[in-house]
């Protein structure tokens, strides 16, 4: 296999994410604010690892099915992953060899591959296993998803 990393889109209105976290105290945005909502798909107030994980690799699949028909076309990837693995990259995601990249595909790489739970990890300040609106807010939002192939 491959050994190369691959770095994706992040939350939808967090695309400049930057490596590292900063530890601010800044003033939330309406931006953090509605991804935050949007994060919060059971309305409980606090983002956990699971709603993390599907909003961030929901939100990283809308950004990259630029013609949002619910698959990634090779073309689609190539736009994101401009390597000259991108071919391989793409074969390694499209496991029923259709020559598109489904949402199940999509979230099954990100699961095996990706850097999201040591994201959420970097967020978490308080270590409680959720994210509070105040740990998702003012500053860059986490490392951006990598995907090693």
């Amino acid at each position: 296999m491959q050994s190369m990393k691959l770095s994706l889109l992040g939350l939808a209105a967090i695309m400049a994410a930057t490596a590292a976290c900063a530890q601010t105290n800044a003033v939330p945005t309406n931006t953090d604010a509605a991804v935050f909502k949007s994060a919060d798909t059971n309305l409980d107030g606090q983002v956990s690892r699971d709603e993390f994980s599907g909003h961030v690799k929901k939100s990283t699949f809308a950004r990259v099915d630029s013609n949002n028909d619910g698959t990634i076309t090779l073309a689609e990837w190539k736009a994101v992953d401009r390597t000259p693995e991108a071919e391989n990259n793409f074969a390694a995601m499209d496991k029923n060899r259709n020559g598109r990249i489904s949402y199940p595909e999509f979230s099954d790489t990100a699961d095996w591959k990706s850097a999201l739970n040591d994201s959420f990890k970097s967020l978490d300040r308080d270590r409680d296993s959720h994210l509070a609106p105040s740990e998702m807010t003012g500053r860059p939002m986490f490392k951006l998803l990598s995907v090693s192939f």
